[in-house]
């Protein structure tokens, strides 16, 4: 549908040249200047005193008081990501191997033996000349002092010559390997203090070491052991680099896929099952709501590598209480524990896999910790080499339970998440059994929706729904709908479903209550209704939905207390947290009550967009904004029909028209509905009073005398200036801006008959602009 130019229209510029500006203005007229333009392009920081503070319910601003101290929020350290390229390992065991036979060159020994140390096992092992064939037979010797050489300079760590082999009483075994008459043992010790290998020189022949060897040999052991050191920290570093870019990397897709936590597992645990070479990992996330003191945990388990199964299997809650368990001993503890034999350990059950037979004899258990205690536990069993973890694996598996804990994390939010989606099912539920309207209201507005008789004054601007009428608001909401859009592609049933289901969803509060829902309304339909064919379909019944629902739920407080008590919905929102409030109540009837079932689905979207942008429009804190955008253009005759963003701001102004139309009702009604706005705002500052803030000036109930006078401040600031522009579009809105002239007219009579003094705009001003004004208006012969 192509909406037509509306030739109705007189000229902008005729149109904006007899406006006459209400009291308090300048009445200067010059060229290329309106007065239309009053308080539309003037920025928050020009406006006088008196303009901030009659807009000041309406905006965002800082409120001065008793402020509870808020924790500031922590700097987190920016760490870039490391671009090391780390050469390839070196084979520790042939370098060692090549720096004994130089050794034994520069000594001119007859040969020598490589043993290196195992000090998980407490042995040293014969090193063969094949360093490389992992399958090489070793020759273990315990460390101890006094019976074999080699093992006694690995306990001692210090150098040992044997001037006379074979007459040496303190061992009787002599080199063991072969029939030496001289040796000369070297440990190879590390920076650390470990000693990493015994390097035994011996000479077949009777010439002893002078000393001159023997500093060389201890020169270059010592530069060996630094040597070892350095490659393995490098090695480590290679590893846990590695490592984390392999984490980090799965973790990035975890979260931006939001994947299963069975996923994670799987993954995360074969990385670190191939980093450290384990056969089995176990996982345990830790029951916060724990039961009577005891200590529950999911456990995930991903059995033996014989058993050709690499999905962890999560089990039913295991108790870790009492569990005479490496996991259990951590989960209670909160202490890592590296366990070289856990069947032979005291402190754990002697068991023995049921389904593989296999027995866990190393066991790498580290638990996950937060501020509040362990939350998970995460554990690796024996290693494919038979060995015991070493001191590099529990370093390399410190990186890995660093990230475990954004795992358990992640998982925990995930069980958070689907708690409450499905606790917003039983709400959703059980607010769907409140929300149906009474069976005898539904059947009485079935029976008149078609046939209802409106008042004589209904399509009058003057006409408001009264004390005696309220109960035909459902029949007439009807009827307005009926005539602008709902004639067709709307199923009565569901409308006046709708309908009933709205009007209940208002509190009963002095001002913002199904009452002033229909006023609202009604004022649209009245636009609407003579301006026909200006607005789409789709336009027309956002509008008219809009403002039914544009203030569904309102507890009868502004956004600005919202922050204040730091309600719910400020902190979901970042702006117009009531707005967005009532938008999502208004979709959700919709939607429930399956009122655009008629509708395709592109034209059901385009309608919800259009609620939701109306809806939005009635937070004045961004009517003011939008105020200024289209003065401009009417003012420079710029407004266009075809231009989507010009109708939106018309469509706002559209929605705070009807808002504020209580203001331009009969002096007698509209009184009665600025009292019960002040009730309202009475209310709120009560409670803030009650908090330690100081209440706004209409919101503070010792300065009710101020009334009128606000009145027609906030008429002069805000009212007139939105009808005059919404004017100068729709000519046939100008019954409006009478009335409200009328209700300023009245509150002045309020004020005389009280014996007050008059407001006028200039006293608000400065005293320069104040004597400009007058100045102005003695040329123009126009007395305020």
């Amino acid at each position: 549908m192509v909406d037509p130019t509306p030739k109705n229209v007189k000229s902008v510029k005729n149109r904006l040249d007899t406006i006459n500006q209400n009291e308090g203005s300048s009445n200067k007229k010059t060229s290329g200047i309106n007065p239309v333009q009053s308080h539309f392009l003037v920025s928050s920081e020009k406006l006088d005193k008196v303009t901030r503070r009659v807009i000041a319910p309406y905006a965002q601003i800082e409120r001065k008081g008793l402020k509870e101290d808020e924790a500031k929020e922590g700097t987190y350290l920016d760490i870039s990501r490391f671009n090391i390229f780390l050469e390839d390992t070196v084979d520790l065991d042939s370098l060692l191997y090549e720096t004994a036979m130089v050794l034994k060159t520069i000594t001119n020994s007859s040969g020598v033996f490589v043993y290196t140390v195992d000090n998980l096992r407490k042995e040293i092992l014969l090193m063969t000349q094949n360093t490389k064939n992992p399958e090489r037979h070793e020759v273990n010797i315990p460390i101890e002092e006094g019976k074999v050489a080699a093992a006694h300079v690995a306990a001692t760590k210090q150098y040992l010559l044997l001037e006379d082999v074979q007459r040496d009483r303190r061992f009787a075994e002599g080199l063991k390997w072969v029939d030496a008459k001289v040796a000369l043992c070297m440990p190879v010790v590390k920076p650390d203090g470990d000693c990493y290998a015994v390097l035994e020189l011996y000479r077949t022949y009777s010439e002893p070491y002078d000393n001159n060897v023997i500093c060389t040999a201890v020169s270059i052991s010592c530069w060996a052991g630094a040597a070892v050191h350095q490659a393995q920290a490098r090695v480590t570093l290679q590893r846990t680099t590695h490592l984390n870019m392999e984490l980090r990397a799965l973790l990035q897709k975890y979260f931006c896929d939001l994947a299963s936590i069975d996923t994670m597992l799987t993954d995360m645990l074969a990385i670190i099952k191939s980093f450290i070479g384990a056969m089995r990992s176990s996982f345990f996330i830790i029951d916060r709501e724990q039961i009577d003191g005891q200590l529950l945990a999911d456990m995930w388990d991903d059995g033996w590598a014989s058993e050709m199964s690499s999905l962890p299997r999560k089990k039913a809650k295991i108790n870790l209480t009492l569990e005479e368990s490496p996991a259990g001993l951590v989960a209670r503890t909160g202490v890592p524990i590296n366990v070289r034999d856990a069947y032979k350990d005291p402190r754990f059950a002697k068991e023995i896999d049921p389904t593989s037979g296999m027995v866990v004899r190393a066991s790498l258990v580290s638990p996950i910790i937060d501020k509040n205690g362990v939350i998970g536990v995460v554990q690796l069993m024996n290693k494919n080499d038979g060995r015991p973890f070493d001191a590099d694996d529990e370093t390399v598996f410190e990186v890995f339970v660093n990230y475990c804990s954004l795992i358990v994390h992640f998982y925990q939010m995930q069980q958070k998440k689907l708690y409450h989606e499905n606790l917003n099912k039983v709400f959703s539920e059980l607010m769907g059994l409140h929300l149906k309207p009474c069976q005898h209201d539904m059947a009485e507005l079935m029976e008149t929706c078609s046939v209802v008789i409106p008042p004589p004054n209904f399509r009058s601007f003057d006409f408001y729904i009264g004390e005696d009428n309220k109960e035909d608001m459902p029949g007439l909401v009807c009827l307005m709908y009926t005539e602008t859009f709902a004639h067709t592609n709307f199923d009565r049933h569901r409308l006046a479903d709708f309908v009933l289901t709205v009007l209940s969803c208002y509190r009963d509060n002095p001002y913002h209550n199904a009452e002033h829902a229909f006023n609202f309304t009604h004022t649209m339909y009245v636009i609407l209704k003579n301006n026909c064919g200006f607005f789409s379909f789709i336009e027309t019944a956002g509008l008219m939905l809009a403002g039914l629902c544009h203030d569904l739920d309102h507890p009868g407080f502004n956004n600005n207390f919202l922050k204040l008590c730091k309600h719910p919905l400020s902190q979901m929102y970042k702006s117009s947290q009531l707005e967005n409030h009532h938008y999502f109540l208004a979709k959700k009837i919709i939607e429930d009550k399956r009122l655009m079932s008629r509708l395709a689905a592109g034209e059901r979207a385009r309608l919800l967009r259009e609620v939701r942008a109306a809806i939005l429009c009635t937070d004045l804190a961004a009517y003011f904004a939008a105020r200024a955008q289209l003065a401009r253009l009417v003012t420079d005759r710029a407004f266009r029909w075809q231009e989507p963003d010009h109708r939106a701001l018309l469509k706002g102004i559209l929605m705070t028209t009807s808002d504020l139309s209580g203001c331009c009702k009969p002096f007698g009604i509209a009184k009665a509905i600025t009292e019960s706005i002040y009730e309202e705002f009475y209310n709120q500052g009560d409670r803030e009073r009650i908090m330690g803030y100081t209440p706004l000036s209409m919101m503070d109930r010792k300065r009710r005398i101020n009334q009128p006078a606000e009145q027609i401040q906030f008429l002069s600031v805000v009212v007139l200036p939105c009808l005059m522009l919404l004017s100068n579009i729709f000519p046939n809105t100008s019954p409006l801006i009478d009335n409200c002239r009328k209700t300023q007219e009245g509150w002045h009579e309020e004020i005389e008959m009280r014996g007050m003094k008059l407001w006028r705009q200039e006293e608000s001003l400065p005293a320069s602009r104040s004597r400009a004004l007058l100045n102005s208006n003695s040329k123009s012969g126009e007395i305020s």
